[in-house]
């Protein structure tokens, strides 16, 4: 709250007049950052060619954007905001579940990606690979690099998915990430 006080020149009792106390600060601006990531999200879908090039996009903004982010950021909301925690789950398994499992649907009906798969499951999937890729118990930042990890993932779940029709698609797609991630 010093913080904040400071950085708008006001007191912290100016900020408790329109707040009642750090939890209600941190789920609102939890639910601002959320609503843009979701206007985001949809503007990527709407540019999207098909469902490859809607992944690709997906994959490359979380990229992007995610690496901005502190890790302890979301442990401490997890740690000490509860309310703003179930917030960020409730955004994660509605609109980050729905947006992948939209694409594989969308992938299956443009026969890039397999009929036979299930997009309720691989898009639980694919979310939970998100998470892991972030697990430092996992994948040690000392050990390994955010951006091949996440490259790693992406390409195994994508391969999973692809029809023939759809990998010589996703390759050239993949030429483009792996070209753009070396520049990152």
């Amino acid at each position: 709250m010093d913080d904040i006080a400071k950085r708008l020149g006001i007191s912290k009792k100016t900020i408790y007049q329109y707040f009642n106390d750090k939890d209600e600060v941190v789920e609102l601006a939890t639910l601002r950052i959320l609503e843009r990531e979701k206007k985001l999200i949809e503007n990527l879908q709407e540019r999207s060619e098909n469902a490859i090039h809607e992944l690709y996009l997906i994959t490359r903004y979380i990229r992007q954007h995610i690496v901005e982010i502190n890790p302890s950021i979301l442990l401490d909301i997890q740690k000490y905001h509860r309310s703003a925690w179930k917030i960020y789950q409730n955004f994660k398994d509605s609109v980050f579940l729905q947006t992948v499992e939209s694409s594989i649907r969308k992938g299956i009906e443009e026969e890039y990606f397999r009929a036979d798969i299930n997009p309720k499951i691989l898009a639980k999937l694919r979310i939970q690979q998100n998470h892991i890729a972030f697990d430092d118990e996992i994948f040690p930042k000392n050990e390994f690099d955010w951006t091949e990890v996440q490259l790693q993932i992406f390409y195994n779940f994508c391969y999973g998915l692809l029809t023939p029709k759809g990998v010589e698609l996703f390759e050239n797609y993949a030429k483009t990430l792996t070209t753009h991630a070396a520049k990152n």
